[in-house]
């Protein structure tokens, strides 16, 4: 590297390890909030799914079509570690000041030291970057592999080197594996320097980075072949988003799933949110069946073009409103309520870090110098950033889709920080005043808060999802707190009501939980036959067969379709020994029930134990030969084959279940029966 001092060490050195103190005080900060170990929506499928790789599931391919570094990364810490959110955290701060590091390196590289130093150390006290190290998705992985990637290219062009070249291109593939959405971002880069330095073999490291990307992208679409006997390489989930940022009633920067006739987002997978479940709905209810996930791709592709061309001029006005937020620097929240995790969680978020206003006013000032000063190094990282900023405006604004610019907005901020710092030592007050004028307005522009930008969405939501950790987390009371707390937000809330009655129900208390399930009822009648439903378990769960069998057939009579209602109406009756009838319910539950594997299992068991052991091992089977690995089906097959006298085969099921449900009581008993049961093996 060239002149790089001891004070450049030192520099570097203060860098990393005043990133790497604020963001461990963080993580430690951050430890008694209920999010910390209590993932949700996609950290709880990136933690799932680490899990399943450390059972044997080594492509990461059950039931995904994402892309898996971030998998593996999990995976390869929890099998150090155990299952540690603090380890993962903590490595996560790691990663996150080692960005800041290579940020001075490409700093220092492309416009000198400060402009350098400036970067590393912004970006190390940047609000969002440190929030980001706790959370279980692949943001820092993904930061340092850009930086690297970038820092790496820039060194390829300088020093000619085909081994930077190739090692820029892993950096890029491995970024790809993170988020596939990188690659506009790579195509840019390899255009800029294939043409800004064709003099300089330009051309040839392009080509050099670029064909290890695609070789990584081909490895992934190999992976998509391995699991789904289709070959592709991007997730189908984009074109959901890329409709969901475009349709008719979209303001570019609210995710709106579109409407629906019926109710998606009760009682669903911890890794699913309503968004992603209401456009499936929605698909469904215009198709008339559920949609493969290249059909879903599709269907949601052609959709946007259709709505877009149908309204051409509106579409140009959401794309204008889309770059007003992107350059805003109000963070919206995502998946938690951002102002209320620093207001109530960290102190650490609540000291003056920097916001977005100062990197983006800056970073464009410096973009402009770079190009009008024809720094061919500099202009690599504006193809970057218009890059990112394209795909960002593709889809809606929200803060965690545009942090990847900003380390690269940091750079340019600390090159237009030194020219200042240049003009004023020179005395050139024409570029000082045109610098500063210009910094001021595109931060006042930042700051700004038109269209809506700093009214949050569903504040409730966000506070609601809150008491559900809470709540999951056995602290009662305080779940309790914090659901009024969103019912204080939004009274006329009929979900948040309907919530809090299942807090209720599922603690016992059924006064309480039928106050609130009559609320939400008459906020939204919607709710009735899953109000029912709740109560039904609530009192099924305290003993009261009879109440709750009563409770089951009201929700089945206000939603005939209900299979949860049926299952559970069939528990109750099997629990009052009237066979025929449970029989009866647990048939038509079988049938509403046909694609959840879950609760067909365990309906295969209750034919099984109410005598029907055939009925019941037919079932089960069925339920194995689409889900080979559920243990509630193995352990059903199991006593079907007890049931039938084939001791031998059960008690193969059973130790086969245990693998599957390890310390399960129930199997375990069964398995020790058999094993001191003399029979013929």
């Amino acid at each position: 590297m060239p002149d790089f001092s001891g004070a450049d060490r030192r520099i570097l050195l203060a860098i990393v390890l005043i990133a790497l103190a604020l963001r461990i005080a963080f993580v430690f900060d951050i430890s008694d909030s209920p999010y910390f170990d209590y993932p949700t929506l996609d950290a709880f499928w990136y933690d799932a799914k680490a899990e399943d790789v450390l059972a044997g599931d080594l492509i990461a391919g059950t039931g995904t079509f994402r892309v898996p570094l971030y998998i593996y990364f999990l995976a390869g810490v929890y099998s150090v570690f155990g299952h540690s959110f603090m380890a993962v955290f903590l490595i996560q701060a790691v990663l996150g000041a080692l960005t800041c590091g290579v940020l001075y390196l490409l700093g220092k590289r492309l416009f000198g030291t400060m402009a350098g130093a400036l970067a590393g150390l912004g970006f190390g006290v940047y609000r969002m970057a440190v929030y980001y190290i706790g959370e279980l998705v692949p943001a820092s992985l993904l930061l340092l592999l850009l930086t690297g990637a970038a820092y790496l290219i820039v060194r390829a062009v300088t020093r000619r080197s085909l081994t930077d070249s190739l090692l820029a291109g892993l950096c890029l593939g491995l970024a790809f594996l993170s988020r596939p959405d990188i690659v506009p971002f790579a195509v840019l880069l390899a255009l800029a320097v294939a043409v800004l330095f064709r003099k300089e073999r330009g051309v040839r490291i392009a080509v050099t980075f670029s064909a290890v990307l695609v070789c990584f992208m081909l490895l992934q679409g190999l992976r998509n072949y391995a699991i789904f006997d289709e070959f592709f390489v991007f997730s189908p989930q984009g074109a959901v988003n890329l409709y969901i940022g475009n349709a008719r009633y979209a303001d570019g920067k609210t995710p709106v799933a579109p409407p629906t006739r019926h109710p998606y987002d009760i009682g669903t997978d911890p890794s699913q949110d309503s968004i992603n479940l209401g456009c499936r709905q929605a698909a469904l209810e215009d198709v008339g069946r559920d949609l493969s996930e290249q059909e879903l791709s599709r269907y949601y592709f052609r959709k946007t073009l259709d709505e877009i061309g149908q309204d051409i001029p509106r579409w140009l006005g959401l794309m204008a409103r889309k770059a007003y937020f992107l350059l805003n620097s109000y963070e919206r929240s995502d998946i938690k309520l951002v102002p209320r995790v620093i207001e109530k969680h960290s102190w650490v978020l609540r000291l003056p870090l920097l916001s977005f206003a100062a990197p983006v006013s800056l970073g464009l000032v410096g973009a402009a110098l770079a190009v009008r000063r024809r720094k061919r190094l500099g202009l690599i990282l504006v193809a970057g950033i218009l890059a990112y900023a394209a795909n960002t405006l593709m889809f809606f604004v929200v803060w965690r889709y545009r942090l990847p610019v900003v380390p690269f907005l940091m750079i340019l901020a600390g090159f237009a920080v030194s020219e200042f710092y240049g003009a004023m030592r020179s005395r050139n007050t024409r570029l000082m005043l045109a610098i500063g004028a210009a910094a001021v307005v595109l931060f006042l522009i930042s700051a700004s808060r038109f269209l809506g930008v700093g009214r949050e969405d569903w504040p409730a939501q966000y506070v609601m999802n809150e008491a559900a950790l809470y709540l999951k987390a056995g602290n009662y009371e305080k779940a309790v707190e914090v659901y009024g707390e969103a019912i204080e937000m939004e009274p006329g809330n009929a979900r948040t009501h309907f919530y809090l009655g299942k807090a209720h129900a599922t603690e016992g208390h059924i006064e309480e939980s039928k106050e609130m399930m009559e609320k939400a009822v008459q906020l939204n009648p919607i709710y009735r036959p899953y109000a029912f439903l709740s109560l039904g378990v609530a009192l099924a769960n305290k003993g009261l067969y009879e109440s709750a069998a009563e409770y089951f057939a009201a929700a089945l009579e206000a939603d005939a379709e209900l299979g949860l209602a049926a299952f559970n109406l069939g528990i109750s009756l099997m629990n009052l020994s009237r066979t025929e009838e449970a029989n009866r319910a647990f048939t038509g539950a079988e049938k509403l029930c046909k694609d959840d594997m879950g609760t067909l299992a365990a309906i295969s068991k209750a034919y099984t134990l109410m005598g029907y052991s055939r009925k019941g091992l037919s079932l089960a089977q069925r339920v194995l030969a689409r889900d080979p690995r559920n243990a509630e089906a193995l352990y059903a097959v199991g006593l079907g084959l007890e049931a039938e006298g084939r001791e031998a085969e059960a008690l193969g099921y059973f130790e086969t279940a245990l693998k599957y449900r390890p310390g399960s009581p129930e199997i375990m008993q069964r398995i020790r029966n058999l094993r001191t049961r003399p029979f013929s093996r």
